[in-house]
C-alpha cells in the first residue's frame, strides 16, 4: 500500500470515528488548563493597569511580556514545572487512549462490530505503559550517542574548522540527525502499538522489535505517510492564519469568533494526527500476509 492510500483510508476512517477524539481533545484540555492555571491571575493583574488592554490579544507586546515575566517569575517557574508534570501526565493518557482508538481503527478498517472504547482503552493501557517503559532506553540511547558522543566528536572537528558557516552548518546537521533518530523511536513505538492490535501477538517487546524491523523495512512508506500528514497540518495553519488576523477581538463577538476559530484549527490537528494513526493501522495491515494492499 502506498503513503497516499493510507492517508486515504486513514482520513476515512478517523472521520467515522470522529465522536471518540472528543476524549482526546477533553484530556488534552484539562492537562493544558492545569498547567497555564498559575498564569491566569498574573495575566488578570497586569491586564487590569495596562494602558490599551484591548489590543493585548491583536499584536504582540515584548514590553508587556518582560514586565509580567519579571514581575511573577514564581508563577512562570511554577508554570514550566507544572508543563513538564503534564508533559509526562499527556504521555500516560496517551497510552491510555490510544488501545481505544487504534482498537477502533482496525475494527472499522475490518468491517468488525466495534468493541466499547473505555472497555478497549482498560484493556490496552496496561500494556502501552509497559511498551512507553520500553521505549525510554532507546530515546536514552538516542541522546547519548548523538548529544554526548557526537557531541565530543564534533568539538575535536571544530577546533580545526575556520570556516563559522561550515561550523554552523554541521551544528544543524547534528541537531537534523537528533531529531531524525528521535522520531524515528517514536514511529517505531507507533508501530509496536499497532503490532499489538492488528496481530494476535500481545508481547510488549516481542511488538517493539516488529515495530522497529517495520520501520526499518519499508522507511519510504512509513516517512512518505509523516510527510503528508505534515504537509496538511503545514496547510491547516496557512488556512488559519489569515482567517485569524481578520478576526477583531475588541468586541464580544470578534473575541468569540476568534476562540471558536482557534478550536476549529485545534480540532483539525488532532484529526489529521488521528488520522496519520488510522493510516499507520492501514499500511501496518497491508503488509502483513494474506492483507489486499489495495
Amino acid at each position: 500500500m502506498r503513503a497516499t492510500k493510507a492517508l486515504t483510508a486513514g482520513l476515512t476512517v478517523a472521520a467515522r470515528n470522529a465522536r471518540l477524539l472528543l476524549w482526546l481533545l477533553l484530556g488534552n484540555i484539562i492537562l493544558a488548563a492545569a498547567a497555564v492555571w498559575p498564569l491566569v491571575r498574573p495575566f488578570e493583574t497586569t491586564l487590569e493597569w495596562h494602558p490599551a488592554p484591548q489590543q493585548m490579544a491583536s499584536r504582540f507586546d515584548m514590553a508587556w511580556w518582560v514586565d509580567v515575566t519579571t514581575a511573577h517569575a514564581a508563577s512562570f517557574a511554577r508554570t514550566i514545572e507544572m508543563a513538564g508534570a503534564m508533559s509526562f501526565l499527556a504521555a500516560l493518557m496517551g497510552c491510555f487512549f490510544a488501545g481505544g482508538l487504534l482498537q477502533a481503527y482496525c475494527d472499522t478498517l475490518e468491517g468488525r462490530r466495534m468493541d466499547r472504547f473505555m472497555t478497549s482503552c482498560r484493556r490496552w493501557a496496561p500494556r502501552f505503559i509497559l511498551l512507553f517503559a520500553l521505549s525510554l532506553p532507546l530515546y536514552w540511547l538516542v541522546h547519548r550517542i548523538v548529544n554526548t558522543r557526537l557531541e565530543l566528536a564534533l568539538r575535536d572537528l571544530l577546533e580545526n574548522v575556520a570556516d563559522e558557516r561550515m561550523g554552523l552548518l554541521l551544528r544543524l546537521i547534528k541537531i537534523g540527525l537528533f531529531l531524525a533518530l528521535f522520531d524515528g523511536v517514536t514511529l517505531a513505538a507507533d508501530y509496536a502499538r499497532v503490532h499489538a492490535i492488528v496481530t494476535p501477538d500481545r508481547s510488549m517487546p516481542v511488538s517493539l522489535r516488529a515495530g522497529i524491523f517495520f520501520v526499518l523495512r519499508h522507511p519510504l512508506r512509513v516517512l512518505g505517510l509523516e510527510a503528508l500528514v505534515i504537509l496538511l497540518q503545514v496547510a491547516a495553519l496557512l488556512l488559519y492564519l489569515p482567517v485569524d488576523g481578520l478576526l477583531g477581538r475588541t468586541s464580544p463577538a470578534g473575541l468569540i469568533a476568534g476562540v471558536l476559530a482557534g478550536q476549529v484549527f485545534l480540532l483539525s490537528r488532532l484529526y489529521l494526527r488521528e488520522a496519520s494513526r488510522a493510516g499507520q493501522v492501514a499500511l501496518y495491515r497491508a503488509s502483513l500476509p494474506g492483507e489486499n494492499p489495495a
